[in-house]
């Protein structure tokens, strides 16, 4: 799911192949995206003026469709689907359903990771992806694009996805997707892999959060690592496109031009994102408040990493002064500390705290409140609320005993955390 920038409306993405947008107001449905052939990955709002008219979509059938809510679609359901308008009625009427959009697509990307076509891998570096039930047998084969973001607002226009196949994220460009002598897309970019996946195998994506400043893009590998890589090196040379002011593209190239690899990652020995459905959030820097990276788990668990490139500077390990001065989470429950691997050629921090007892099973879905809040989904059916205070202190410290610990969870952070705390109390 996703909000406007306004969070009038909410945008979600589901197994029906379908994408609806939701009037937060009315709470009711007010258009439909259906021109895909398989269950959608993601939906996201494009930041800047049009923030809430401009959607894209992507597919586990391997495209990525921009849909702009201005224009007018069909006039019918373009597919013969069931569309209940009110929760408390199992039948749609007459009225409800002529009030809705079914919305117009202005650019489609398809084929956006298939081996082969854009990217440099052969088509036997993937396994297959056969369809699920209700999806089209033709699919087969297609490479399912697991994520994708915008650029922060000026640079709105370029977009980010990422896929099932392997690590490299892809830019493109959705005011110029083609080129006149040519039916496909083609991106203006696309990362260079990790360099410990070209040693082994590959893996591929399962989400993009941008950070605060729009500086780094953190994608979250199923290798179990968080890559971070540079916004500004997504691209190199010059790229007239990244400007918003371009009127024209230039000419088109030949070959893909290609991007930095990651700068460094985060890892923890709690952290396995093996399932496509465990995603990331970021938490913005606010008031006192500093940027947090949260990462769901198949363990049950969420790990919190501080993005501060302090904690990850090339074999260093931050001194007992700056983990004491760090704001919020100074302290954490990792004693592994900044590491290189032998196959690893860039720093890996493991500085992240895991939040445990909260779930029983994997904590996919995640996300932030305004009020840097953190809200879990897990496999356990469970959704779940963490808050930075006190009474979790009590919760580690306090034991088993008079049922204090009954449904709540905590930060597991190392024991001098709360020893200290009580020093400084005291």
């Amino acid at each position: 799911m996703c909000f406007s920038l306004d969070d009038s409306l909410l945008a979600t993405a589901s197994g029906d192949q379908t994408a609806r947008v939701v009037d937060m107001t009315t709470q009711r449905t007010t258009s439909i995206l259906a021109q895909h052939s398989a269950s959608l990955k993601q939906v996201k709002f494009q930041p800047g003026a049009a923030n809430n008219n401009v959607i894209a979509t992507s597919s586990r059938d391997g495209s990525v469709q921009i849909w702009d809510l201005r224009c007018k679609g069909a006039q019918g359901p373009v597919r013969d689907i069931h569309i209940p308008m009110d929760p408390t009625s199992l039948l749609a009427t007459q009225s409800q359903v002529g009030s809705l959009t079914y919305g117009c697509i202005v650019n489609s990307i398809y084929d956006a990771h298939r081996p082969g076509l854009h990217g440099r891998l052969p088509p036997s570096a993937i396994a297959r992806d056969g369809p699920s039930r209700g999806e089209l047998p033709g699919r087969i084969g297609d490479v399912s694009v697991t994520a994708i973001t915008f650029l922060p607002e000026g640079k709105e226009h370029i977009l980010l996805t990422a896929s099932e196949a392997n690590a490299s994220i892809k830019l493109w460009d959705v005011r110029f997707l083609h080129h006149t002598r040519r039916k496909t897309a083609l991106p203006l970019s696309c990362t260079a892999l990790p360099e410990s996946h070209n040693q082994w195998r590959h893996f591929g994506i399962n989400s993009l959060s941008l950070s605060g400043n729009g500086s780094r893009i953190y994608a979250l590998c199923r290798d179990n690592t968080v890559y971070a890589y540079s916004t500004a090196h997504l691209i190199l040379g010059h790229a007239p496109e990244l400007s918003a002011n371009i009127s024209r593209r230039r000419h088109q190239q030949n070959e893909i031009r290609e991007g930095l690899g990651p700068l460094y990652g985060f890892r923890h020995r709690q952290l396995h994102a093996t399932s496509f459905y465990v995603k990331a959030a970021i938490r913005p820097a606010k008031a006192d408040k500093t940027e947090m990276l949260a990462v769901g788990s198949c363990d049950g668990c969420t790990i919190l990493f501080p993005t501060d490139e302090r904690y990850v500077e090339m074999g260093q390990k931050p001194s007992q002064q700056e983990l004491a001065t760090h704001p919020t989470l100074r302290r954490y429950g990792s004693s592994i500390g900044t590491c290189l691997r032998t196959e690893d050629s860039i720093p890996m921090s493991e500085y992240g705290t895991p939040l445990i007892r909260g779930h029983e099973r994997e904590v996919g879905a995640l996300t932030w409140t305004s009020d840097g809040e953190l809200v879990t989904v897990g496999d356990d059916f469970l959704v779940r609320c963490w808050r930075e205070g006190p009474f979790a202190r009590k919760l580690r410290t306090g034991g088993e005993e008079g049922g204090q610990r009954w449904g709540c969870g905590w930060a597991d952070v190392s024991e001098s955390y709360d020893e200290d705390d009580e020093e400084e109390n005291d």
